[in-house]
């Protein structure tokens, strides 16, 4: 019997040397490296228990005993990293480098033993219906602990390979169950020879037992050709791709993102609440926060904009499906669509909006109206800017234009947003009392004044006339707002120009 136990272990060494070389010439993908570790460790274990298994000394075959315990706590380890690596599951990396401490520290204690029996309460030789003689040993509490928590690693590394089955199409899921498979038999193996064999006086090397379990492993991954596609391809796309994703539960709970959502979203929402386990839809209400909102995807906002109006995300949404059409989750795709924007909402000449960027500017203000309950608007004029084209040319007139704005948006910051009506007139509109709105219209007319544009061999100075009005967020109309604000400035023209006029009517009609 114990001829035919070496000619097992030996045939199981070849094999493991013939799958080493066939891992090591891939060790570019992703997985490999840690399958390759697999194949390592496992033949140390198979060494191990050749010595024990023809060394005539009894220190020999402890130490053959000792070296299969690296096999026996690294190899599940492995199998662990192999899974994370294949899932590219990151949260769970730094989990397995502290379970790496406890499983290095378990062999080290292993190879010490003799010196504080931490692990073992003995070691003796004792026959064997199998092996003739074999190293028996009585295990600790603390033994026993960590060898159990080795069974739960390979369940963990287990459990990772199929929640990712559910991510992956039918065609990879199979290899998935195989290898998931192949985990399951070597713990099965080894609670059948550790409770039942053992107590029987049976000692079948576990790597003998074990190695049938592996060829479905090895089959997996190499006649399937699985190692390196789907999760290589996975996690390239998902960091690479120009685009925003998001993946959540049919809860709305978010799962995963990737780095250019991080992206998208910091100037959208604070940055914390982006996060696995937050829901979504806090994440994309800024103003419920703290608010319970029961997830629907058709509530999702299809668009996304920052409080300053220079960003804009598209958002979209697909379902996730796993077998017999059963939904899972969804996948949100956020897409920049700022360029669009400025092309459809910006004066291409200054750079300030144009009349749709204004009536979508008063509309994003308007649905604030529980924060924002006045609005108020500047009309500014340029005086006598038709004596500036006309004595110094229109180009020098395109410079005075683009210099005003340039001042304007100096004194404007946060939800204040100027733009061009056409020619030389003006609009801002602004979350704010007439008090600072007019106050506001000062410092800008102050500031204007206060210029001397360079043009050519021209020094031009000019001034504006500024009309101001406000009205109650809830009973606003833009146009009706602008018209009361235009009699304002006509008021400041009619006085002399180089004036702020406000109009003090608190409604607008």
């Amino acid at each position: 019997m114990s001829l035919l136990t070496n000619l097992l272990l030996i045939a199981a060494m070849f094999i493991l040397i013939a799958l080493s070389m066939r891992v090591a010439k891939n060790l570019q993908t992703i997985g490999m490296p840690a399958f390759l570790a697999i194949i390592i460790f496992f033949s140390v274990w198979v060494g191990g228990n050749l010595i024990e298994l023809n060394a005539s000394d009894f220190q020999w075959k402890l130490l053959g005993r000792n070296i299969q315990q690296i096999g026996v706590f690294l190899t599940p380890l492995c199998t662990l990293y192999f899974s994370i690596e294949y899932t590219a599951n990151k949260r769970m990396r730094k989990f397995a480098f502290a379970i790496s401490i406890v499983q290095t520290a378990s062999v080290l204690l292993i190879f010490t033993d003799q010196a504080h029996h931490i692990m073992r309460e003995s070691v003796s030789l004792q026959r064997d219906a199998v092996l003739a003689q074999a190293v028996v040993v009585r295990s600790t509490q603390i033994g026993s602990a960590l060898v159990a928590f080795n069974f739960c690693i390979q369940l963990l590394a287990i459990a990772l390979l199929l929640a990712f089955a559910r991510k992956v199409s039918a065609r990879q899921r199979r290899p998935l169950w195989l290898i998931a498979l192949s985990m399951g038999l070597t713990v099965l193996v080894a609670l059948l020879q550790s409770t039942v064999l053992t107590g029987a006086g049976i000692n079948i090397p576990i790597p003998v037992l074990n190695l049938p379990c592996l060829l479905p492993f090895s089959y997996a991954v190499f006649q399937q050709g699985f190692i390196g596609v789907t999760p290589t391809a996975f996690s390239k796309v998902f960091e690479v791709i120009d685009q925003g994703i998001i993946v959540v539960d049919q809860n709305g709970t978010v799962i995963e993102y990737n780095r250019r959502a991080t992206e998208l979203m910091e100037n959208m929402v604070p940055a914390n609440r982006l996060h696995p386990g937050a829901a979504i839809m806090q994440s994309l209400t800024p103003g419920n926060a703290g608010q319970p909102i029961e997830f629907n995807p058709a509530n999702l906002p299809e668009e996304l904009k920052n409080a300053q109006r220079n960003q804009y995300i598209a958002l979209a949404y697909h379902a996730l499906e796993a077998n017999r059409g059963k939904l899972i989750g969804y996948v949100l795709v956020l897409t920049d669509i700022t360029l669009l924007k400025i092309r459809a909402e910006i004066d291409f000449l200054t750079g300030s909006y144009n009349r749709e960027g204004l009536v979508n500017a008063f509309a994003d203000l308007r649905k604030e109206a529980d924060q924002v309950p006045i609005l108020s608007t500047l009309i500014v004029d340029l005086d006598n800017f038709k004596s500036i084209n006309d004595t110094c040319g229109h180009l020098a007139g395109d410079v005075i234009l683009c210099d005003f704005v340039e001042v304007a948006q100096s004194l404007l910051s946060g939800k204040r947003f100027l733009g061009r009506l056409g020619g030389d007139e003006f609009v801002v509109i602004l979350p704010t009392g007439v008090e600072e709105a007019a106050a506001l219209a000062e410092a800008l007319r102050r500031a204007v004044s206060a210029r001397a544009v360079q043009y050519l061999d021209h020094t031009i100075h000019y001034t504006v006339s500024i009309g101001v009005a406000y009205c109650v967020n809830d009973a606003c109309v833009l146009s009706d707002l602008l018209r009361k604000a235009d009699l304002a400035l006509y008021e400041a023209k009619h006085r002399g120009k180089n004036i702020v006029h406000t109009a003090m009517e608190s409604t607008v009609g």
